[in-house]
């Protein structure tokens, strides 16, 4: 749930413990938790002063979180002027769906071929749930689906530098489309869509797979697989 964010930072953002964990690691994973939830809004202006504050930490490891989170797209800094949490527009949803797509569809590419099959099972449990909940109409169980979904076939890709890149922007991704939950087509699209990307995995065939995951996000054209 939302917090209300005309509250001060420290009642917001807690103190951190810092016990076995690396002090930077930790002050960035707290603010961009808090950009991702909602705690930090769309547009709030921050200082690494206050943020130190509230966390209970020096302003260094702050300064370094926070030029981290501007690179991942979380934060905009004007020096001397201000540092602020981006805002969420309609393009940036357009395009953190046609980046999700094409990005997800390279870890299903790579995932069909290299997972045993006990892996393949897993992912197609995985898949069933997201065709459960799309078929509902369920946008917040699908967003959720999906979610799992994704970072279960990024873990097996098999590829550590797909995987770092999409976890740097997976908080990106979550925080522009957790409020809007856009549902891409309609019902009986993604179904097909779904549908055919199941058979395809089952088939072991990553280049079907990876195409239809791609046409259900807009992004390939539907003629070149047959039904």
């Amino acid at each position: 749930m939302e917090q209300d964010t005309r509250l001060p930072l420290s009642d917001r953002i807690g103190a951190l413990e810092v016990q076995g964990h690396a002090l930077g690691d930790r002050v960035y994973e707290s603010i961009s938790g808090a950009i991702v939830d909602g705690r930090l809004a769309p547009g709030e202006r921050v200082s690494d002063k206050e943020l130190a504050e509230a966390l209970g930490v020096s302003r260094t490891p702050v300064r370094e979180a926070l030029q981290r989170l501007s690179w991942a797209g979380l934060i905009e800094m004007s020096p001397s002027r201000y540092t602020r949490v981006t805002e969420v527009t309609e393009e940036m949803i357009a395009s953190t769906l046609e980046y999700t797509g094409l990005q997800a569809g390279i870890a299903l590419q790579l995932a069909v071929r290299r997972m045993d099959d006990a892996e393949l099972a897993e992912a197609i449990a995985q898949l069933d749930r997201m065709i459960e909940a799309s078929d509902a109409e369920d946008a917040a169980d699908l967003m959720f689906a999906s979610r799992i979904f994704v970072g279960y076939l990024t873990r097996l890709s098999g590829n550590p530098v797909l995987g770092k890149v999409m976890h740097e922007a997976s908080l990106l991704a979550e925080r522009n489309l957790r409020q809007a939950r856009p549902v891409l087509g309609t019902r009986e699209f993604r179904g097909d869509c779904y549908r055919k990307m199941r058979l395809a995995m089952l088939a072991r065939d990553a280049n079907a797979a990876e195409h239809w995951f791609r046409v259900q996000h807009g992004i390939a054209a539907t003629g070149l697989m047959s039904s």
